[in-house]
Order: C-alpha cells, then structure tokens, then sequence
C-alpha cells in the first residue's frame, strides 16, 4: 500500500503546488506548453484501460484477422496532424463546439451549437465514460476479488472525487506523470507475461492451436461473416465513423501549444507512438491467451497480468491501470463540461454571471456527467459490443466533419441531420432486422453500421441540396484560414499515403512476428 500512497502523495503535490492553476485553466491552458507535453497527454488520452480487454477479446474470439477493427483506423489516422491540427491552432477556441458559431450563420448554427452542447457534451460523453468505468471497474473487480456492483461503485466514486480537481492546466502535468508510470508497467508487466508463456514462440504455438485460423492476418473465407466483417471495417468504418476532424478532446491539445509545426507534432507523436506499441499490446494479449486454460472474456487480459507479476509489483500494476482510466476519462469530463458549461449554460442559459461562478458550474457539470457515466456503466457488460455501437451512431457522420472546412454548400443542417438521423436510424434497425439474422451476408453489427452509414449520408445530403447555404461572409472567413485547393489535396494524399503506409508496415511486422 506505501506504492498506492505514494503515488496519491504526489497527485495531491502537483494539484497543490499548482492549486493557482486550478481555476485559471479549467478547460484550457491559459499559457502555452511544449509539443512533447501535450503530445504526451494526448498519448495518455490515447492508451485507455480497455484497450488490451478489447484486443483479448477480439483475439479470442476471432484471431489476428480480427485486428482489422483497429488497423483499417491507421488508413485515415494522419489526416489529423497533416491536415486539421494546423486550423485548430489557428483558430484557438475554448471548445470545439464553438468552431459551429465561426462557421454556421444565423438560427440554423445555433441550434446546431446548443443540440450539439447537449447531445455531445452530456449524453454521448456519459455513454464514453461508462465504457472506461466499466473497463476499470473489471481491474477493481479482479484485484480486490470483490462483486462488480461494488467495483463499479468505488471506481466512480474515485472519478467524481477528480473530477473536482479537473483542470486542464494541472492535467498536462499529472498525464506527464502517469505517462511514466503506463510505460514501467508495460514493459514490467511484458517481462513476466514473456517469462510465464515460456517466450513468444511457444505462446504463438498455443495461440495457434486454440482454434483454426487464429494466425490469419486476411479473414478466412471458411469462417461466416469474416470477409464481410473485414468489407465493412476497411471499406466504410474508418471514414465513414472515425475519421473526424480532431475536434473533441484532442483540440485543446493543440491549443495549448504555439504554431502550426508545434500542432503538427503534437498531433502526429502520439499517433506514431501508439502504432508501435499497440504491437506490444498485441503480443501481449497473444501471451496472456497462452496462459489461461478458462474462458474469462475480455478480463483475461487483467487477470493474466495480476497473476504472472510478482506480488510487489502488484500494487504497481493497479496504479499504471488507474492512470490510463484517469486520464481517458478527465479528458472526456473536460470535453463534455466544457460543452456544458462554456457552449450551453454560458452561451444560452445564464451568460451574465461572473467568471467564479462559470469555474463553480464547470466543476458540478464534470460531477454530473461523472455519475451519469456511473450509472450507465451499471448496465454495460461488453466493451466491443458497445464499441460497435458508437461506431454505428457515428456513421455517416464523420465526413460531414470533414467536408465542412472545405465544401461550403454544407450548412448547419447539414451537420444537425446527420448527427440525429445516425442516432436515430441506430435505434430502430434492431426493429427491422434481427440480431441473429443474415442481412445481404453481413452479420448484425456490421450490416448495421453500413445501412446506417448509407440512410445518414442520404439524409444529410439530401437536407443539403433543399437548404440554403450559408451567408457569404462566412464563406469568406473560412476561406481565410483554409489552404487552398492545391495544399488540402496535397496534404490528404500525404495523409493517406502515411496511412496507407503504416497499415502496410504494421502486416509485415506481424508477418514476420507469426512467422517465429
């Protein structure tokens, strides 16, 4: 226990010595921080607790072929730095949500602006929370050997307690330092998983026979569903429900630094980092699968590394878990306060209050959303499964995010359209179609995702052409920060040839990897 009071010891240090800070910084740095700071913290955002349950999962369950969930999300990864970090910086907002009121005119762009604080910043981030709530909460779970109910419960009461001390200037500090910390565990926690699976050639061979076409990197045309899976994940997922334009918890980041070549590494060194070591996940998980002789679902991956690292160390590996929830979920609690507090309550509900009074409501916003999440996570069993449903209300509205920095015929309802018809069209397909039932040969989750993309597009398209478009001072405004036509088409193809490019390397290490 003297790890776990050390390491509160120096959390509450950072906050104290920095309480200044507190309020000066809420939600964004009042003075600008180096590209590898903010970098870093934006790693952290990156590398949440789940992530090697899911992957566990997914290997278990289908094998290597099944990765392509993640990998085909490489294709459009670099648009982010080469394009869209660049025009954030630019234009130095509080929220991301605010860029709607810098691009829209008129009534349409604010009822864009409110529907949009509400919808993302309340609900869908409380739904986001609930998927990091419950990954911790398995880790608590496993580690006290006590019931979910009660993990859930002390993993959210920890959440609300920093949501109190949510500051977005003291956190570029604290991510620093749990940085440190995910990097000791991982390696440590690598060692003694390599050590316990007698090394990776043995643990490839046990994987390898836990089931056929485990070691497959292209799906399997014997198995039902794996070349429509692999279809939808490469061919719509990435651009159609993944591909944004930076603007969520990743903007602030490139906020907080000063220039455009700064914005630009900030956003590219995490994306870079977290390709390479999502490899070492991945054995990771190909290790613990190696060792489990039970099928314990995605939890194998906790209980596998609390069982393999010495007995000191354990405490240690409970820290590293809790600083990849921690800093994924503050991140998403600035989010969706900031949208609360700065783009709903200030903006439209009560704008003539001093700056006291908007610190005291952006702390109770991140306090609400914080129990919301708590109670939604109360009724979450799957991470994947509600993965694949924030996949699927998101589709066919990623490249409305897109598009709207350089096609102009889209205006504010455009982008109203897609984000409720996406939602909408999510909640009714189990009406239509069953969840067991064979959908024009995809599998549920997956015609889903594409039926949904296709009626969004259609509808958000559709609202476009019978709208007006926007006021031509607007359109000169934009014109203003935005390359031209030359530059943008330029820095696409090097974003998705870099894309391309590392999902290419990624096969060819795997290849040789499997090949041991």
């Amino acid at each position: 226990m003297l790890v776990l009071f050390g390491y509160l010891v120096i959390i509450f240090l950072i906050t104290f010595f920095q309480k200044k800070e507190l309020l000066k910084g809420v939600f964004k740095t009042h003075k600008k921080t180096t590209w590898f700071v903010s970098g870093i913290s934006l790693f952290m955002y990156y590398v949440s607790v789940e992530q090697g349950q899911v992957i566990t999962g997914v290997l278990a369950a289908q094998g290597m072929w099944g990765l392509w969930i993640f990998w085909s999300s490489l294709l459009g990864a670099f648009v982010l730095p080469f394009v869209f970090a660049p025009l954030w910086s630019k234009l130095n907002f509080i929220t991301d949500n605010q860029f709607i009121l810098f691009r829209f005119s008129g009534f349409s762009g604010k009822v864009l602006h409110a529907f949009r604080a509400f919808y993302v910043g309340g609900l869908v981030v409380a739904i986001l929370l609930s998927y990091h709530i419950l990954a911790f909460s398995r880790v608590i779970e496993i580690y006290f050997e006590i019931d979910k109910f009660y993990s859930i419960f002390i993993t959210g009461l920890i959440l609300i307690v920093f949501a109190l001390k949510n500051s977005f200037q003291i956190k570029l500090k604290t991510d620093f330092f749990h940085s440190v910390i995910y990097f000791l565990v991982l390696f440590t926690a690598f060692y003694y998983l390599y050590t316990a699976s007698g090394g990776l050639k043995a643990a490839i061979d046990n994987f390898k026979h836990s089931g056929p076409f485990k070691l497959n990197l292209l799906p399997p045309a014997e198995v039902n569903f794996a070349w429509t899976s692999w279809f939808a994940f490469v061919f719509i997922q990435w651009w159609s429900a993944q591909l944004f334009d930076g603007g969520g918890p990743e903007m602030a980041r490139f906020t907080a630094v000063k220039g455009n070549r700064n914005a630009v590494l900030t956003a590219l060194f995490p994306i870079l980092l977290y390709a390479f070591l999502s490899i070492f996940i991945v054995i990771m998980s190909i290790l613990v699968l190696s060792l489990q002789q039970t099928n314990l679902g995605e939890s194998q991956f906790i209980y596998a590394i609390f069982n393999c690292v010495p007995e000191f160390f354990k405490i240690v590996c409970l820290v590293g878990f809790f600083g990849m929830f921690i800093t994924t979920a503050e991140s998403q609690l600035s989010w969706g306060g900031s949208f609360l507090t700065i783009d709903l309550y200030k903006t439209y509900l009560n704008p003539k209050q001093s700056e006291r009074h908007f610190q005291f409501i952006s702390f109770f916003s991140m306090l609400i959303l914080a129990i919301c999440g708590i109670i939604f996570a109360f009724n979450l069993d799957s991470l994947q499964g509600l993965l694949k449903i924030v996949f699927s209300i998101s589709a066919g509205v990623a490249p409305v995010y897109i598009l709207r920095w350089f096609w102009y015929r889209i205006n504010a309802w455009s982008q109203l359209s897609a984000m409720i018809s996406s939602g909408v069209f999510t909640l009714i397909f189990p009406y239509f179609f069953n969840k067991n039932s064979v959908i024009y040969g995809f599998a549920f989750e997956e015609a889903r995702l594409i039926i949904v993309t296709i009626l969004t597009t259609f509808t958000w398209l559709m609202v476009t052409f019978l709208t007006k478009k926007d006021d031509a001072d607007i359109i000169e405004r934009m014109k203003k920060i935005v390359p031209d036509k030359k530059t943008i088409v330029k820095q696409f193809a090097l974003a998705f040839g870099f894309g391309l490019g590392v999902v290419i390397l990624v096969l060819v290490i795997w290849k040789l990897i499997l090949s041991i």
